[in-house]
């Protein structure tokens, strides 16, 4: 597994069938990880429902276009067409939610090639590199857990920074 991978990772809702994944991940980047219901509470709470809304939606449409299943998601959604992926077989959320979007960039990592080079570049540029640093911010500053602001400032490092 390489950084994406575990970043991608540490963006899905924790629970027990992805615990073990979950904690090495958190180990390898030296993150602390809450006890496991804290943890759900707190994603809960910041990526899927929260009152009066969302605080920080997983999805580059929401940041880009104000709107969720936008011209991004179409956008990313023929990036991942185009290396022969099909995110509706074992994907059971949006083609721009976080994790998806950290989970291509780890396969391009991984299947490098002159053709996943270029498409790599264009992920990180026209998609995530537009969206993540609002993203974090809101994390950030709208957290209860010491980790998910760690693991923002981590996204931002392993994105932004290279």
């Amino acid at each position: 597994m390489n950084k994406f991978d575990c970043l991608a990772i540490l963006f899905l809702y924790p629970q027990e069938p992805i615990l073990d994944q979950y904690k090495a991940c958190a180990k390898g980047f030296g993150l602390e990880l809450p006890d496991l219901e804290t943890l759900q509470v707190e994603y809960t709470r910041l990526f899927i429902n929260a009152y009066p809304k969302v605080i920080a939606p997983p999805y580059e449409s929401f940041w880009i276009e104000k709107e969720i299943y936008g011209e991004a998601t179409i956008k990313i959604k023929k990036l991942y067409a185009a290396c022969g992926l099909d995110t509706s077989k074992n994907w059971h959320d949006l083609p721009d939610h976080i994790a998806a979007e950290l989970a291509f960039l780890a396969y391009l990592d991984e299947n490098d090639s002159t053709e996943h080079f270029d498409i790599k570049q264009r992920v990180l540029e026209e998609h995530l590199k537009r969206w993540l640093n609002k993203f974090s911010e809101v994390v950030k500053n709208n957290t209860t857990l010491e980790y998910f602001k760690n693991l923002s400032i981590l996204l931002e490092e392993n994105i932004y920074e290279g």
